[in-house]
């Protein structure tokens, strides 16, 4: 059986060819970037450059529909919200293709953050008190609803892009319209307010079908690039019976079928949680998973060629294991740096080259490492275009 990964400049990416790779399946891949980190790869039997999906989102699905004809693909993995292109214009894509992601209507509604949060209380799943200004003379009301400190939030976005801390009126004032200038949101996309919650960020990861979930990992974020606001670079595995409860009520309630992962907030008694937002499709932390014996790619793909997961995707390990992100590593001591911490890019170093603990990484294989040089590439050129920015965004993914 032939599969197509897409967005293969990223780590999600890699790890899924591995898996699948490793699972006995051809993979192939694509990326919009000529320094796509899987086009190295052992993993992958060949790569193609596809155009921008969220820039380009129709064109890239006719060279989509180009390579699997081309290439006789049978199942379409997008591991990134290019799902949302892929679905919208479906019809170009051939007939028979097996594409392993919801429906368009279901994307669209997940991936609204004001919209899960409603979702979740609904299924008594416990959020913190969210505002949707209609316009900007409801922002001062609802501001000095939630109190300060407190977070602007786009309805879209994702590793972090998006989401803003403020602390007074006026500054809450200031950057709502910056966001709403800057990403140019129209009536209907204009951000919410989220009261501001303590504790630390947990991530539960899963599968489900017709809403019933078949494997939940739950995962704890030791370190995060950008003081916090951005994506995990370190996370180890637990167990947390909160969290995957909450995680079978929101299957349940979306009826979901397919991959999924939710944001935590719980408190330092790990007695409670906040659901903070929803990620339909797989995660940036995906290789913590896997290699704690939750393989959700290939899990995912035999769900969806033979109607339940093979029964041994899922089987945890007796050693847990973190998994550290490398090129994240990095930006994280670079951002640490910027603030005056002169010696974090040394620490960042002991970090990635020592652990006191058994750890993975999420992008290098000592038998695969052209990967991650090519990642480190990417992630370099992408920092000088942008003119420093650690974590730059494209406009069309927060609309």
């Amino acid at each position: 059986m032939r599969i197509l990964v897409t967005y293969g400049w990223c780590r999600t990416a890699y790890i899924a060819a591995e898996s699948l790779s490793r699972a006995g399946f051809e993979v192939y891949a694509c990326g919009s970037t000529a320094l796509s980190m899987v086009r190295v790869s052992r993993f992958v039997r060949g790569f193609d450059r596809v155009p921008d999906p969220f820039k380009e989102p129709e064109q890239y699905v006719t060279e989509i529909s180009a390579i699997v004809k081309r290439r006789n693909i049978d199942v379409l993995l997008p591991v990134h919200e290019d799902a949302l292109a892929i679905q919208t214009y479906r019809e170009i894509l051939p007939e028979n293709l097996l594409i392993a992601c919801p429906p368009r209507t279901e994307l669209v509604r997940v991936l609204d953050k004001y919209e899960i949060i409603k979702i979740a209380a609904s299924a008594k799943v416990a959020v913190p008190k969210t505002l949707a200004p209609a316009n900007l003379i409801e922002l001062e009301s609802c501001a000095q609803e939630l109190g300060f400190p407190l977070i602007i939030k786009t309805r879209r976005g994702n590793s972090g892009k998006g989401v803003f801390r403020v602390n007074s009126l006026a500054e809450t004032r200031q950057k709502y319209r910056e966001v709403v200038d800057n990403f140019g949101l129209a009536n209907n996309q204009l951000p919410i307010l989220q009261e501001y919650a303590e504790g630390s960020v947990f991530g539960s990861c899963f599968l489900a079908k017709d809403g019933e979930v078949k494997a939940c990992f739950v995962e704890r974020y030791l370190r995060c690039k950008e003081a916090g606001f951005g994506t995990s670079v370190l996370r180890e595995p637990c167990e947390f019976p909160l969290l995957q409860d909450y995680t079978q009520r929101m299957a349940k309630a979306l009826n979901w079928t397919g991959i999924g992962h939710f944001d935590f907030i719980v408190d330092s008694q790990l007695s409670s949680a906040y659901l903070i937002e929803m990620n339909p499709r797989f995660w940036g932390a995906l290789n913590l998973a896997v290699q704690n014996g939750f393989d959700f790619p290939r899990g995912l793909v035999t769900m969806l060629t033979k109607g339940e997961p093979d029964s041994d995707c899922f089987k945890p390990l007796l050693q847990p294991v973190a998994s550290l992100w490398i090129v994240g590593e990095i930006i994280a001591g670079v951002a640490e740096f910027r603030t005056g911490k002169g010696l974090a890019p040394l620490a960042s170093a002991g970090r990635i080259l020592f652990s006191d603990r058994p750890r993975t990484y999420d992008d290098f294989r000592w038998h695969d490492p052209l990967p991650l040089l090519m990642e480190l590439t990417h992630y370099g050129s992408s920092f000088l275009a942008s003119g420093g920015n650690l974590n730059p965004v494209a406009t069309e993914m927060m609309q």
